[in-house]
């Protein structure tokens, strides 16, 4: 905003009583456009049809003190100074109206086109020296949305209306899934790319709302509605097209990155209102969002987002759980459909905690992957597996496959595939049976650096399987191009035969494509005969499911291989 000499000047004056017009009028002279209202309502509607450059306050200095309150308004109003003008106002009244927000105070005796000129610009200098001050503060440098310090005041500032006005108002706090390990194989600048193309993408979806950087790749979006009742409608809209946009791959020097998100949401006055207390809600949910691989969000959910006394125990002590020797790994049964025998094992891992009892995996293996544990828990799991299936074969029984998990951390390990074979070799693993049973997510997540781990360990002789497919990111010329000896149907498929006419199609497909790649087809979460029945009748390989036998600890799963008791019950 710049002002020549000549450009003239629009001054809004409002005066209570009297005839200020012609009591001013004298000293408004030269390039002056002066307008006189006598209420502070009038007032406001002048200002926002016509934008004065000056708002002039004619009044005593001490009838405008004892009534500050109706002034705020007008000292909210950006680029427009409000100057106190009368016949005299002494100093000390002055100074007190300049620390109440006045931009000036002029007596009517030196109220002069030239002193309003200087006066005009150079407050409205100093404002723009301001306004340009707090952009530098309250904006990112690397993205140019709000920072973290300008969110803590927006915060504020949407609560307050949400309990004056009954605005509604929701959090979504966003962030990348394992930004580090990218930054590690990719390096700072193209992690700096990856941040800037998520901004941007939430910036499309977020349209009238604001947006914010919180650090790191950490994001938070503020959506508030004028009423309560429209709050979760409009906040569902955005999810829709976040999740649809934050699918698509991030494309980056000509190759396809695709990253996981994860997005927490909590809203107010539902959950709080409270700021941190929301902040501490939606990186909750955004943490169960991470559970679930890919783009996921959740929405705060106390009863299961609040950390119980157990939660935090177990975060504590799966520090130490390792070292103390308190895991096991279970088994669960893989069954030939043509011979009904056992030909196969998937190891899970189970924590015997000294006061929990047994505690299952979706209750630890969430921390362990949040903190980094999971890689030498995951390379615990396949020392110990190797040690098992040594056991297996002195006893005189074949496994074509015992499955072992493999997570999407674990492959940002970059020495994953030197310290697998330092187990090979050091508990004599045949790795011809021992199988890594890779997710969709971790698979084509960053496919060059996976294509690179999964071939350094086909050369030591191991096969993979895909788990959970269907439910990821799926690639026909990866299938083709990585060794994928078999797939693994996702038991959310199974788990509606033979009702389902849309995952019987899927079903199918899956096994017409498996085979059609020489693939095995592994069917998971068989629990009814009528699901068994299906997956015979339409050429599924093997299956695993509580059909035949939940995890069962070594000694009870080599009792099986002993008795026979593989056939379904």
């Amino acid at each position: 905003m710049r002002y020549s000499n000549t450009t003239p000047i629009k001054i809004l004056v409002y005066s209570p009583q009297g005839n200020p017009q012609a009591l001013l009028a004298p000293h408004f002279t030269g390039e002056l456009v002066v307008d006189y209202v006598n209420s502070l309502s009038k007032a406001l509607a002048h200002i926002s049809d016509r934008s004065p450059n000056l708002f002039l306050v004619h009044c005593p200095a001490d009838e405008i003190l004892s009534s500050l309150d109706t002034y705020q308004p007008f000292f909210d109003l950006p680029f427009i100074p409000v100057i106190a003008i009368h016949e005299q106002i002494p100093c000390e009244l002055g100074e007190t109206l300049l620390k109440a927000s006045f931009a000036d105070y002029i007596s009517t005796n030196n109220l002069t086109q030239e002193s309003l000129s200087r006066s005009f610009r150079l407050l409205t200098q100093a404002q723009i020296k301001e306004s340009e001050i707090a952009y530098l503060r309250d904006s990112d440098a690397l993205t140019k949305v709000n920072n973290r310090s300008r969110f803590g005041s927006a915060m504020t500032e949407k609560l307050h209306r949400v309990t004056q006005r009954q605005h509604g108002l929701a959090l979504l706090t966003i962030d990348i899934d394992d930004l580090k390990g990218f930054n590690q194989r990719m390096g700072h600048s193209a992690g700096d790319l990856i941040i800037r193309e998520l901004c941007n993408r939430l910036l499309t979806c977020a349209h009238k709302y604001e947006v914010f950087r919180l650090g790191g790749d950490e994001f938070a979006l503020l959506i508030e509605t004028p009423s309560q009742d429209l709050i979760h409608s409009a906040t569902q809209k955005v999810l829709e097209k976040l999740v649809l946009l934050l699918h698509q791959s991030f494309d980056l020097f000509g190759q396809e990155n695709i990253l996981g998100t994860s997005i927490g949401v909590t809203y107010a006055p539902d959950h709080g209102m409270d700021a941190d207390t929301l902040m501490v809600q939606a990186s909750h949910a955004r943490r169960r969002a991470k559970r679930m691989h890919g783009c996921s969000f959740s929405i705060f959910e106390p009863e299961r987002d609040i950390t119980s006394p157990r939660q935090s125990s177990l975060e504590a002590d799966l520090w130490n759980a390792l070292k103390k020797e308190q895991f096991e790994l279970y088994y669960q049964p893989r069954i030939a459909l043509k011979t009904g025998k056992i030909v196969g094992a998937e190891a899970l891992i189970r924590w015997h905690h000294p006061r929990h009892g047994l505690v299952m995996p979706n209750d630890f293996i969430p921390i362990a992957e949040h903190t980094g544990q999971i890689v030498p828990i995951g390379f615990w799991v396949i020392q110990q597996a190797g040690r098992d299936l040594k056991q297996i074969r002195s006893k005189g029984f074949h496994l074509e496959k015992l499955g072992v998990n493999l997570s999407f951390r674990q492959f940002q390990n970059d020495y994953l595939a030197n310290t697998i074979a330092r187990i090979v070799a050091s508990e004599s693993i045949d790795t011809r049976i021992l199988e890594f049973e890779l997710t969709e997510t971790s698979l084509f997540s960053d496919d060059q650096h996976v294509q690179h781990s999964v071939e350094q360990l086909c050369q030591q002789g191991f096969d993979f399987s895909l788990d959970d497919f269907g439910t990821g990111y799926s690639s026909f010329a990866l299938l083709q191009k990585l060794p994928i000896s078999a797939l693994k149907i996702d038991r959310s498929f199974v788990a509606k035969l033979p009702d389902s006419a849309d995952d019987i199609e899927i079903i199918r497909a899956v096994i017409s494509l498996a085979h059609n790649l020489n693939m095995c087809v592994i069917a998971e979460g068989v629990e009814t005969k009528a699901q068994l029945e299906f997956l015979i009748q339409n050429d599924c390989d093997q299956v695993q499911g509580f059909f035949f036998s939940q995890p069962v600890p070594l000694a009870d799963f080599m009792k099986m291989l002993t008795t026979g008791q593989q056939d379904p019950p």
